[in-house]
């Protein structure tokens, strides 16, 4: 399983805004510094005009205090004279240390950021199952703990502080039980023979180069390995506002590498094109290179629609302990989502998804001598046409999010309800090939991030979920079962 990316697939880097940030600084300090020399100086001067212009005149005795007054005034504007050379000496210096400061400020290295996350969860499955909870990728255990994702990134933002265009790098390695459901087959047959839970719990997720031009309002690249970018869920989980994922996330494309372009063509409306090799979490599972579209559009600043689509992959079928590909058909995946925002408090989500596997082609087994009986995994259906385990999915969610600041830290509550059709009983692992499944389900989750500075970066969890099916796909201690509940505790922290 995986998780689909929740609208930060366009945030800018926050070392940019520290960078402007520290620049401001330092501007209102030279100007501070500069104001306070010519007030300085023309202090001085004032006081010695008014000295000289008001001397009185007269003779003898008067002449010579005058003459003493004067020689005092000289002394004192001597030394007031020397107090502003030591002050204006101590003015440059802080300059000079200013503008070396700045120039630090714009090397390349200064901008490279070290971000993680660690999150960890106990989750317990009511249905008491005697193996692992169905439709999960991570917290499979039915009552047990699990380090679901654990995540090191470090980057760099493309451009600097004076110069926003350049080349930047984002670099991301995962551990956890997360991880598991997106390890990259290419070939690799123990993908498809082993279970998810046997595989490795660690990945490089995100290796890219990022490159920002000067083309029009600036062209972005990234070149190499990413996170999906179809769909509302997020992989990381602290960027997602519930524990669990939809199950729309079960069937979307997961990991990318390949090249895309990101471009603003107006303000509000920003759009993503990519070529890249993927990894499918459907069935079959799918790879080789697709083309991806995304666009997000911002009408007004509380509404934002995603909408985008990926096609081109191709499938995988294993017999007589043999990988094999079929290159004749191609997948299809698309999705739309809106989300209205009317302030900082609440959030409303529709999302609609539909999918297409593109099979296995008869005439791929044939030309390879592989009889459908022969076929270990997918699971074929021969139907009237020539191509066998064609999948058909489609589904839609809606999320109702709030979230409020108290003294004593902030509460979130949001509530996620998904609908998803697999009519032909492929596209999930639990289903049976050939039957109809309507899933249906229901998730609470609670959240609080004390006020504490102990805790201003970790977030508690609390959620629980309702999961049901027209027909018995949930493992039981004795019995399959139509539905399952289950009830989740996550912490999540992030530096």
């Amino acid at each position: 399983m995986k998780v689909s990316i929740m609208n930060n697939k366009f945030k800018k880097n926050r070392t940019m805004q520290n960078s402007k940030s520290g620049r401001a600084l330092i501007s209102t300090k030279l100007m501070l510094l500069v104001l306070f020399a010519v007030f300085y100086v023309s202090a001085v001067a004032a006081k010695r005009s008014f000295a000289i212009g008001t001397m009185p005149a007269g003779a003898g005795s008067v002449f010579k205090n005058v003459n003493a007054q004067k020689t005092e005034s000289g002394n004192a504007d001597d030394a007031a004279v020397n107090s502003l050379t030591l002050k204006m000496n101590k003015i440059s210096k802080e300059l000079n240390e200013l503008k070396a400061k700045q120039k630090s400020s714009n090397s390349y290295f200064s901008n490279i950021q070290l971000l993680g996350t660690l999150i960890a969860s106990y989750t317990y499955n009511l249905a008491k199952p005697n193996a692992y909870n169905g439709n999960y990728g991570d917290n499979w255990q039915p009552d047990g703990f699990a380090v679901n994702n654990a995540d090191i990134t470090l980057r760099r933002s493309p451009g600097t502080d004076s110069n926003p265009y350049g080349v930047g790098f984002h670099i991301s390695l995962d551990f956890g039980q997360n991880i598991q459901s997106y390890k990259a087959y290419y070939g690799n047959l123990s993908y498809f023979t082993q279970s998810v839970q046997d595989r490795t719990p660690y990945d490089v997720r995100q290796a890219y180069i990022n490159i920002n031009l000067p083309v029009g309002s600036g062209l972005d690249i990234h070149i190499g390995k990413e996170k999906e970018l179809l769909g509302f869920e997020n992989f990381n989980p602290i960027r997602n506002w519930n524990d669990t994922y939809s199950l729309l996330d079960d069937a979307e494309p997961s990991t990318l590498t390949g090249i895309f372009f990101t471009y603003n063509f107006v303000p509000q409306l920003t759009s993503t094109l990519g070529i890249a090799n993927t990894d499918n979490a459907a069935v079959p599972i799918d790879n080789l290179p697709v083309i991806e579209l995304n666009e997000s559009y911002t009408p007004v600043s509380v509404l934002t629609f995603n909408g985008g689509f990926i096609y081109g992959a191709n499938s995988y079928f294993v017999a007589n302990n043999s990988l094999y590909q079929d290159d004749l058909n191609k997948s299809f995946y698309s999705y739309i989502d809106a989300q209205y925002s009317p302030d900082s408090d609440w959030s409303f989500v529709a999302d609609y998804e539909v999918g297409l596997g593109g099979g296995i082609n008869s005439d791929v087994l044939s030309s390879n001598g592989v009889s459908p009986s022969e076929v270990v995994y997918p699971s074929l259906i021969q139907t009237s046409a020539s191509t066998y385990d064609k999948s058909h999915f489609s589904g839609a969610a809606v999320y109702i999010h709030h979230q409020k600041n108290y003294s004593i830290g902030m509460f979130g509550e949001t509530l996620r309800e998904t609908l998803a059709l697999d009519p032909n009983g492929m596209w999930e692992a639990t289903s049976t090939p050939g039957v109809s499944n309507t899933y249906l389900d229901t998730t609470l989750t609670f959240a609080y991030q004390p006020s504490d500075a102990l805790f201003k970066s970790t977030q508690f969890r609390l959620e629980f979920e309702h999961q049901s099916d027209n027909h018995h796909v949930y493992a039981g201690l004795t019995k399959n079962h139509s539905e399952q509940n289950t009830v989740n505790f996550m912490v999540l922290y992030s530096f």
